[in-house]
């Protein structure tokens, strides 16, 4: 198995860590927030490492009850606490120089109660990372106004072609869409297959090593088994079942044509209200990305939703495809490279839908999809996402083959034309242009 701890990446939120480091970090502390194993450890000691005299790490998974208690007996004189954590771990610690990092700090909250103090004592800058945060915060922990907070997201298709050493590459794609021409179409079936490859390995940092490292689908495989092993651990520890049972029937709705969430696919006679709370708990534990109807499509997006009609997209693709593939005993490597070659009988738009819902959370967006009546049809139209842009709206198609038809988009454009700022079809062609439309390769969609 690869060990993911010892391959580090290049990653989007560094340039986070570095603005808060240059005009915050006397101010704040940094609480990094995101699913289990998408790399925060890694990218806040990698950040220590090159920005900082020295650095302390404290990892509260593996804290010993010594290291506990010098919390609690000297909370009130952070000077003896650190003097003691510097001799613990045997850490020289320089005033404003060095870097105190609370890892997994959810599992000691005492900790973080302390940041506010520790923050006016003002000596050492914090980083707190933590998984689940959301959900103990509910009931053990606050957010201070000291604590400034930022979410990680697996790593994007541009990070992941980073890592396989094609940023010359990104540069090209990225010059395409500031200057809206198409790459050449030998260029774009090259991009399409390393999307492909990102889409199936995955933006979990330990899938993309077992990818980089061995370029072996079946050690990807591991890879992301052991993760999703990880967080039906935490499931598990959390509910009596009703959870996990809710957590595995993603795949199954996400597959069907009407993707928002529906009790009777959970189990068969069940009513919404009895995984309100267990939704709840997936989106806090940012194992999946919620979407909810936007009943009106207005800027303030926010106020018109209605959460009780929802999608739930699982936080990362590479996880979603090794649940879809779970019981198929057949050989993984070989799946997967019919997959690559488009031979293989699956649900494709179900992936680049799931697809476009982590690109769009990666940029910042909060997912919305939007249901409308018009007068040009009797059946309910769906936008598959839409996002405000300013004063305005912008709806956004998935497809997975041929863009056409788009009858509901055109139809949504037609009634809100006037809300209307641009209009993007994500698909697998080449970049082009419809009337009024941006037709978008799917490994352009993080630049939107």
């Amino acid at each position: 198995m690869i060990d993911s701890d010892k391959t580090i990446f290049k990653r989007k939120i560094y340039s986070s860590l570095l603005e808060w480091k240059n005009n915050d970090s006397d101010k704040t502390a940094l609480l990094i927030e995101g699913v289990r194993r998408v790399g925060k450890s890694t990218v806040v000691e990698q950040f220590a490492k090159n920005e900082f005299r020295s650095y302390l790490l404290i990892d509260f998974m593996k804290a010993s009850n010594t290291v506990k208690e010098l919390f609690s007996n000297h909370s009130d004189n952070p000077d003896r606490l650190f003097l003691l954590l510097s001799g613990y771990f045997n850490v020289r610690l320089y005033k404003h120089e060095s870097l105190v990092i609370f890892d997994e700090v959810q599992e000691f909250p005492r900790a973080h109660q302390l940041v506010k103090y520790l923050v006016q004592y003002g000596k050492y800058p914090i980083v707190e990372t933590g998984s689940l945060i959301t959900l103990k915060m509910k009931t053990r922990m606050t957010l201070p106004s000291e604590v400034r907070s930022v979410s990680m997201n697996p790593m994007d298709f541009e990070e992941f072609m980073w890592a396989s050493g094609k940023e010359m590459l990104m540069e090209m794609v990225r010059d395409s869409f500031v200057n809206k021409s198409p790459l050449d179409d030998s260029l774009h079936s090259v991009l399409m297959e390393n999307f492909r490859i990102y889409m199936i390995t995955g933006g979990m940092p330990q899938s993309v090593a077992a990818f980089i490292e061995t370029n072996d689908f079946s050690e990807v495989e591991k890879a992301k088994r052991m993760i999703l092993d990880l967080y039906r651990n935490d499931i598990w520890r959390e509910d009596d079942g009703i959870l996990y049972d809710l957590f595995c029937s993603i795949p199954p709705m996400l597959n069907r044509v009407n993707k928002k969430f529906s009790p009777n696919i959970v189990k068969k006679g069940t009513k919404g209200n009895r995984y309100t709370k267990r939704i709840a708990w997936l989106c806090g534990s940012g194992m999946v990305n919620p979407c909810y109807n936007c009943a009106n499509p207005d800027p303030a997006i926010s106020q018109y939703e209605d959460r009780r009609n929802l999608k739930l997209y699982l936080v990362d693709t590479g996880l979603l495809l090794t649940m879809m593939l779970e019981n198929n005993i057949g050989d993984r490597d070989m799946l997967y490279q019919s997959i690559l070659r488009g031979n293989l009988s699956m649900n494709q738009g179900m992936l680049f839908e799931n697809m476009a819902a982590q690109i769009l959370v990666s940029t910042g967006r909060r997912l919305d999809f939007c249901l409308f009546k018009t007068e040009e049809s009797n059946r309910l139209q769906e936008i598959d996402f839409i996002y405000a842009d300013g004063r305005n709206v912008v709806p956004v198609e998935v497809k997975s083959r041929h863009i056409k038809p788009h009858k509901s988009l055109d139809r949504f454009v037609r009634k809100y034309g006037a809300l209307v700022k641009e209009v993007y079809i994500i698909c697998t062609l080449n970049l082009g242009y419809e009337p009024g439309i941006t037709v978008l390769p799917i490994y352009m969609a993080g630049f939107i």
